[in-house]
């Protein structure tokens, strides 16, 4: 196996962990209760209480190697829009470590990480006001997957930074050969049957969403929004008015060009919001767990999945969650190509900042590396 870089391997910050009898004893009491279909609701909230727990930076990391088995469905979103080291700390570093502290523990990280290409994502946000309502948002005109190649406009954006998003995060595989990395575009599950139908239910019932997220965080929120609508097969403007005629049939007006399609739900392309839109995916794939940003957290996020999962009627359990910290640019805002400050710093000194701030929920790029 090749060496991983000299500080991951020797200078983590690492403390003993207490074997928690509680849980192991609870999750074979429910494996055995599961298995012949019978279920003792106490023991079953007890569980799920512990099950749903949402786990924070090498803390957590520490407490899922403890629980997993090491061949876990772990979930991974990004936006097709470049690979800096914000993304690097929540897709590559924190994936590392918990493949690390699995092998502390005698056991073979054989992972299965599913990256969500978020080519249904808006390109730009649009909305009263992004920062003040974030709930409350549009896109400024398409999504990601009809924005084209930056050098080559015969091509898409996705299929540019597709394969660059996947051979950074590759690396993974590359330290532990057992696990997989599969990348999988949202346009790619449309014929799904779960996305099928979370993107019509959020079409039909936006309200719901909108109900779960204002009463589930502290964020401002206006009283209408629409969290998913097709995309103009003639201009691909996302933006228009929506509507499902029977469960296979859309209608669109668009605003940009006006003109009003009626066709199959396969013949359109979408726009889907990505609170809802990790439903279908977590269904999909079975997801064990979610790796994803603290700011995240800080606005209600396991809350809401949680709510949301119980509203969208989801038969699997809403997975485990892992926090990472958020990394700051230079200028001490979250980094993003949007913000003027992504940079790439390498994977060693970017684990080098993560393990010496093990509590830290924000991580600053020094300005001397």
């Amino acid at each position: 196996m090749p060496i991983l870089p000299l500080y991951f391997e020797n200078s983590i910050y690492y403390e003993n962990i207490r074997y928690n009898s509680h849980f192991v004893t609870t999750y074979h009491l429910f494996s055995h209760i599961f298995t012949n279909y019978v279920i003792v609701h106490t023991n079953f909230k007890v569980f799920l209480k512990y099950f749903m727990k949402p786990y924070f930076y090498l803390d957590g990391i520490r407490e899922l190697a403890d629980e997993f088995k090491g061949d876990e469905n772990i979930y991974l979103g990004i936006r097709p829009y470049g690979f800096h080291a914000g993304n690097m700390s929540t897709l590559l570093i924190h994936p590392l470590l918990l493949c690390k502290e699995i092998c502390k523990l005698g056991k073979i990280p054989k992972f299965n990480f599913f990256i969500f290409i978020n080519d249904w994502e808006q390109q730009k946000l649009d909305g009263v006001n992004p920062i003040l309502y974030p709930f409350n948002v549009l896109p400024k005109f398409t999504t990601w997957q009809f924005m084209p190649d930056p050098i080559d406009n015969r091509f898409s954006i996705v299929d540019f930074w597709e394969p660059v998003i996947l051979s950074n995060v590759n690396i993974i595989n590359h330290y532990f050969p057992k696990t997989t990395v599969k990348s999988v575009r949202n346009s790619t599950m449309k014929t799904l049957p779960i996305m099928k139908k979370c993107l019509l239910q959020t079409i039909k019932h936006p309200e719901v969403v909108l109900k779960i997220l204002k009463e589930n965080s502290t964020k401002s929120t206006l009283d209408k929004a629409i969290y998913a609508s097709a995309v103009c097969p003639k201009c691909n403007a996302a933006r228009g008015n929506t509507k499902v005629i029977s469960k296979n049939v859309i209608l669109h007006n668009c605003s940009n060009c006006r003109t009003i399609t009626k066709d199959k739900y396969e013949n359109f392309e979408y726009w889907f919001y990505h609170k809802p839109l990790a439903l279908p995916r977590i269904d999909a794939f079975k997801i064990d767990l979610c790796i994803t940003g603290t700011d995240h957290y800080q606005e209600g996020d396991f809350e809401v999945r949680q709510k949301l999962f119980d509203a969208y009627k989801i038969k699997i359990l809403c997975p485990r969650t892992l926090y990472t910290p958020t990394i700051l640019g230079r200028n001490n805002l979250v980094m993003g190509k949007n913000k003027g400050n992504a940079e790439n710093i390498g994977l060693d000194k970017l684990m080098q900042l993560i393990v010496e701030n093990p509590t830290k929920d924000q991580i600053k790029i020094p300005n001397i590396i």
